[in-house]
């Protein structure tokens, strides 16, 4: 049973949504805010007189001027009811003041009486037709009652009426782009650019249309153009950041997303931003960097403490991964995901004490919890109470009788207890419910094979390969069982190498090779992968053994004694090979072991 690891990659599975791709994807967002925004923009300032508009001269016009100041100090400290009232008692007095009407207006739109302020709007753009400010209000009043038609007409008369309205030309820009109406959008916010060549607006909204239409080229030259126009312009910065990730050019995009931070070095949005695009590049100490910024500003950011955890795990820093996983455990301990990723560090730490304790936990909160079982079970093995294993994961079947896996697992249990018999029947049931897994088969081959059933053995093989072409594993097992009796060696080395083809340069399977080749007759070829199975894996006593019978077959004795000899000093339990050792005239290994003992003491 092997322990399945939480790999960093889990950050890649779940569904991630930048913040720089709501940005710019979403352009229509920063229309609604910046229309939204348009209540206020047209300010009704409080006139020092309202000459003009109320004059004080009579004693209607008097009052009028008493209510409009009245109205206006209430607007200002939020009671906008009792503003109202007194804006309407102002007008009531003097019903063609311009700046009376826009005061209603401009209350009836904060008040989200929309009918009502187009009205007062409307009476006040007929009353001052050269007054920009009225059609303005006016315009994003259409705009808030999607009377875009109408909201266009006024923003264009505007923009005649004051060519320098600045604000005109970006509202009516963004109600294009709303309509998706992108030349005539590109076309106001040039103009807006030509008549303000110093504004940042126009290039900035250029590069964001640029980008929405995937003119990336004419998009990074906006963006530069806000970013040299203003140097710590932070939202130039984020542009060019996300046209490069567009073009895939990440280290590019760090680089911008690094300038918008230094404009801005409290964002933690940027940071979060940042710390994803360093994990994509396999950067961890710099993601780690960022993450911990954000953790310190925002100590519940758990998300962020989450991937700081899996970095840590990735990392193999299993104390940090241990603590950054507590803390939020601690936070929010219903998270299961959070427990579990606990708990796979505790494991892959050998805590293995505290790795039971939480998929315990895990479990009574999620009894069905497969890979929690499958984890407890590991635990027992490794805590060597294997046979402890066995009952708890019976009852775990007799719970969920529908989990392959299960089945797997006990079967393993029981071969590693060379209770064979008892995991062919596991290993049948299991593939009676799941005929398609080739695990259970190629488990089943082992099986039949500890149990000297040969022809079972490789049936069972058979049907794994059929399942999975590819199964490396199977293909190997089978090539060197043909092989290791001497039978089939073509299809046994074509079979081998079919494996290898799949796991290219396995210490194992190039020992198959080259023992296939050793019992068709060609131990120099034989001898060439033995040489680099040795190399790939290091001293294994099978591959020494082999590689000495290599040797003999070469009729270099010397060489094919010091092999057998540092086989049996990998494993001296091999009497097999004692056996073969004295039969081909070698001596006693055993006092010549000792003898290299005894030389290798003097040597010290």
């Amino acid at each position: 049973m092997h322990h399945r690891n939480d790999r960093l990659d889990t950050l890649s599975q779940v569904a991630y949504t930048t913040l720089m791709k709501k940005q710019y994807f979403f352009i229509l967002t920063a229309l609604a805010v910046l229309t939204a925004s348009c209540a206020s923009t047209p300010v009704v300032r409080m006139p020092a007189t309202l000459s003009g508009s109320i004059s004080s001269e009579s004693r209607a016009q008097a009052d009028a001027y008493g209510h409009f100041m009245t109205a206006s100090l209430l607007e200002q400290d939020g009671s906008l009811d009792e503003a109202f009232k007194e804006y309407e008692a102002a007008y009531r007095f003097d019903q063609s003041s311009p700046t009376v009407l826009l005061a209603l207006a401009s209350l009836s739109f904060r008040k989200g009486q929309l009918d009502q302020a187009v009205l007062y709007a409307g009476k006040a753009a007929a009353g001052a037709p050269d007054d920009p400010q009225a059609l303005l209000l006016l315009a994003s009043i259409y705009s808030n009652k999607k009377q875009y038609a109408d909201a266009v007409e006024a923003y264009r008369k505007v923009i005649a009426l004051d060519p320098k309205q600045d604000d005109a030309y970006i509202y009516l820009g963004l109600l294009y782009i709303q309509q998706k109406q992108y030349d005539e959008a590109i076309e106001t916010f040039k103009a807006q650019g030509k008549q303000n060549p110093a504004s940042l607006m126009s290039p900035y909204y250029l590069g964001r249309i640029y980008a929405e239409r995937q003119r990336y080229a004419e998009a990074l030259e906006a963006f530069k153009k806000a970013a040299a126009l203003k140097e710590d312009f932070e939202p130039a910065y984020t542009g060019m950041g996300y046209v490069y990730e567009v073009q895939g050019r990440v280290s590019d995009a760090i680089g911008a997303y690094k300038q918008a931070l230094a404009s801005n070095p409290h964002s933690t949005d940027i940071r979060r931003h940042l710390a994803q695009l360093h994990i994509q590049q396999n950067e961890l100490d710099n993601a780690l960097a960022q993450l911990r910024q954000v953790t310190t500003a925002e100590p519940k950011d758990y998300d962020s403490l989450v991937k700081m955890g899996l970095i840590y795990a990735e990392k193999k820093q299993y104390p940090d991964a241990v603590t950054v996983f507590g803390t939020v455990a601690k936070a929010v301990p219903d998270d299961l995901k959070v427990r579990r990723y606990l708990a796979s560090t505790l494991l892959a730490a050998e805590r293995f004490d505290e790795a039971f304790k939480e998929y315990k936990a895990i479990l009574a909160a999620a009894p069905d919890d497969t890979d929690a079982i499958l984890q407890t079970a590991y635990i027992y093995e490794r805590r060597n109470r294997t046979a402890d294993a066995i009952p708890f994961l019976e009852k775990a079947l007799a719970d969920l009788p529908g989990k392959a896996e299960l089945y797997l697992y006990l079967a393993n249990a029981h071969i590693e207890l060379k209770h064979f018999l008892q995991a062919v029947d596991v290993l049948k049931k299991g593939i009676e419910l799941a005929p398609d897994r080739d695990d259970l088969q190629f488990t089943l081959a082992i099986a039949y094979e500890k149990l000297g059933m040969r022809d079972a053995m490789i049936n069972a093989l058979k049907k794994t390969i059929e399942l999975k072409p590819d199964h490396a594993d199977a293909l190997n097992y089978l090539g060197y069982s043909y092989a290791d009796q001497g039978e089939r060696l073509d299809e046994a080395i074509q079979l081998i190498k079919q494996a290898l083809l799949i796991k290219r340069d396995n210490g194992y399977i190039l020992d198959s090779l080259a023992w296939a080749y050793y019992q068709k007759g060609m131990p120099n070829e034989a001898l060439g992968y033995m040489k680099m199975a040795i190399e790939k894996t290091g001293d294994d006593p099978v591959m020494r053994e082999h590689l000495g019978d290599i040797y003999l077959k070469l009729s270099n004795k010397n060489k094919a004694r010091e092999e057998w000899l540092r086989a049996l000093k990998l494993d001296p339990e091999n009497q097999k090979l004692r056996e073969k050792f004295k039969s081909t005239g070698f001596g006693d290994p055993a006092e010549l072991l000792k003898n290299q003992k005894s030389g290798a003491k003097k040597t010290k």
